[in-house]
């Protein structure tokens, strides 16, 4: 018989293992489920064995998620952890628990569905958010202000002037998490695990403009005052009528079985909705009662989380083939029997890279388990080996571009595989959509049908080509007529005014996205200077790094690559950079910051009129802020600014500056 001391000793030793990953990290190194269940199996022991527990048992403490880097603040009230079970029948024998600590067979409990994400409390002083802090051990958390502060969905002012605190989840969407990811592929990283992880890695970064441009979202499920409502359901109420976003589909519900009820309606929905959902948290819905029913040293009683297990199924590996990015990444997918899996038939389930491959041991033929959790595309998590058919076909990386045939390449510090080949079909497809997405050049009518043939018939073999199409060679196209191609040649011929931070972003230099292109075009007076910009000039350009001036000169270190610039020069494309067009800046070596609403402008329009001067527009306040402009109703920024000495502008100095005639000036541009 194995010995209890040592057996729970193992466990606490392996729980804290995946607690340092998790709460630190924000890595799972297993499934949710499988972490349950070592902490259930070490609660039981523990009840077995009293005389073996110890103060410092993960039973005995909340989760612990604090940070070295960040400062760390008091909780108010303790921001405890939910007790949760996997089983109907345990959250039924909750609910009668409950109801017989209450003396009330007609207790009421409120359904949420539970979000996975990040939990964080918010507090507001005189209607203003004042602080953002992360559950860290349940008593002190992370200070995470500037970065909940990015998050749009986060009201930073409200029309309620008493101290209080929202508590909620910080979550992403899948769709961002989708974007994210599609990014980092392309530009040789490893995608995230999935929505949640990346959530808790990127609410703790140092940056708030990372943050920002991951666009994380909110969603609020309690509320702290101490002029709350009677029951959490007119809270939530109340919330959602000061313009918190609160769960979606929350219900009250009167018994265990329509509970369940409850439960079971949302594992067969959960897959409808836009962000991810591990289960539903149940709280009895009087506050009054909450209270009467107190906590236990880790966890509330009038509250439970039931969570849902993993969706998974079994298949088989039939193929896996490559696919070829725009940078030239080849990305491994496993092609599988068709499986049903939460409400999708899956042919087809991610392999992320071939350094992927190789951990799984993955081969042609394998049994293999797919998991659809967090992530937008199933992804396989385990080869069931003794299932492995004698005729299994073990899988290398391909040495050769499965779209052109040229040699692939591994680049030191990357995971990514890639095909140098500019002219490789698949890297072509990929760059023109991109040059001709909304983001870049924003051509309107060029799909992925009309650009494959464009391809296929050897017309397009780089971007600069669309601008030497005509409509007559367009108009002979599949699902092209004369109307059709009319509009698409317009549309490319208008895309040569566009500015040239597009073009640039368009070009899908690695490392390089919108942002990098605008600070690029605000420093060059035509497109031709980045041919010969040295590392340590791009360096010295504010916002672009010393990986990003590498990616840029081996870039335009190509002669294919400095041709195809010369080639928008020749077709008409607009190339001339800000420092050209502006002439004298005025305004050049000046960082603006804007808080609050402008009479006669909208953000955007602003800073747009900022840049063209030569100054910059950043998102905070610090001691490299020139001015700070303010409108109605400005946030912290300008208190900020008081501090540091930061000259304060409000919309007519504004103009002034900017040498606008305020009679002249057309109003919310």
């Amino acid at each position: 018989m194995t010995d209890p001391r040592s057996h729970i000793e193992e466990l606490r030793r392996e729980i804290r293992e995946l607690d340092a990953a998790y709460y630190g990290q924000g890595t799972s190194l297993v499934p949710d489920h499988e972490y349950d269940r070592l902490y259930r199996d070490l609660v039981d022991l523990e009840k077995a064995y009293p005389r073996l527990v110890t103060p410092d048992s993960p039973t005995q403490r909340v989760g612990n998620d604090l940070t070295k880097e960040l400062p760390k603040v008091e909780h108010v009230v303790p921001m405890m952890s939910i007790d949760n079970t996997y089983s109907q029948a345990e959250l039924k024998e909750w609910t009668a628990r409950t109801a017989r600590l209450l003396e009330d067979e007609t207790v009421r409990f409120v359904g949420e569905l539970k979000i996975d994400g990040v939990a964080c409390a918010l507090r507001y002083e005189n209607g203003r958010l004042v602080r953002g802090i992360t559950r860290g051990n349940g008593t002190v958390g992370d200070d995470i202000t500037a970065n909940v502060r990015t998050i749009r969905s986060i009201p930073l002012v409200v029309n309620y002037l008493e101290s209080f605190e929202v508590r909620g989840e910080i979550y992403m969407t899948y769709d961002n998490f989708r974007r994210l990811n599609d990014w980092l592929i392309e530009n040789g990283k490893p995608p995230m695990q999935n929505p949640r992880n990346t959530t808790a890695g990127t609410i703790k970064l140092q940056d708030p403009s990372i943050v920002a441009r991951r666009r994380l979202d909110f969603a609020a499920h309690f509320l702290l005052a101490r002029s709350h409502r009677e029951t959490h359901g007119a809270n939530l109420q109340f919330l959602a009528e000061m313009g918190f976003p609160t769960v979606m589909h929350s219900d009250v519900l009167s018994s265990a079985e329509a509970l369940l009820s409850f439960c079971d309606e949302w594992r067969e929905r959960k897959s409808d909705l836009p962000y991810p959902v591990d289960g539903v948290v149940v709280k009895v819905d009087d506050i009054e009662r909450q209270r009467q029913l107190g906590a236990t040293a880790k966890s509330p009683r009038w509250v439970i989380a039931y969570k849902y297990p993993p969706d998974r199924a079994e298949t088989v590996v039939q193929s896996i083939h490559s696919r070829v990015g725009r940078t030239g990444v080849v990305t491994p997918v496993a092609g599988l029997r068709p499986v049903l899996l939460a409400g999708t038939t899956i042919r087809n389930a991610t392999l992320h890279n071939y350094d992927e491959v190789a951990r799984l041991d993955l081969c042609v033929g394998d049994v293999v388990m797919i998991e659809k959790g967090g992530e937008i595309i199933p992804k396989v998590v385990a080869v069931v080996k003794e299932k492995r058919p004698e005729g299994a076909v073990s899988v290398k990386p391909p040495n050769r571009c499965p779209s052109c045939g040229a040699e692939t390449v591994k680049i030191q510090g990357e995971v990514a595989l890639r095909c140098v080949n500019n002219s490789c079909p698949a890297r072509v497809f990929a760059g023109v959509s991109h040059f001709v997405s909304r983001a870049a050049m924003n051509i309107d009518g060029l799909g992925p049908a009309i650009l494959r043939q464009l391809i296929d018939r050897g017309w397009v073999k780089n971007s600069a080509d669309l601008y030497w199409l005509n409509e007559e060679r367009v108009a002979g196209l599949e699902r092209m007529g004369p109307k059709s191609a009319r509009n698409l040649i317009r549309a490319i011929a208008a895309s040569k005014r566009n500015p040239v931070d597009r073009l640039i972003h368009g070009l899908g230099i690695r490392m390089i996205g919108a942002q990098a292109a605008k600070a690029l075009a605000r420093t060059i007076h035509e497109l031709a200077d980045l041919h010969t910009m040295s590392r340590e000039q791009l360096e010295s350009i504010e916002g672009i790094g010393p990986v990003m001036a590498q990616s840029i000169r081996l870039y335009f270190d190509r002669p294919a690559n400095r041709e195809l610039s010369k080639r928008f020069r020749e077709a008409g494309v607009n190339v001339t950079g800000s420092a050209k067009a502006a002439g004298i800046q005025p305004l050049a070596g000046t960082v603006f910051v804007l808080t609050g609403a402008l009479k006669n402008y909208t953000r955007e329009r602003a800073g747009a009129l900022i840049e063209q001067r030569g100054g910059k527009v950043s998102s905070s306040v610090s001691k490299k802020t020139t001015y700070v402009v303010v409108g109605a109703d400005p946030g912290s920024k300008l208190a900020k600014a008081h501090k540091l000495g930061v000259t304060v502008l409000d919309e007519h100095q504004f103009n002034a500056l900017l040498a606008i005639d305020e009679t002249e000036e057309p109003t919310r541009q």
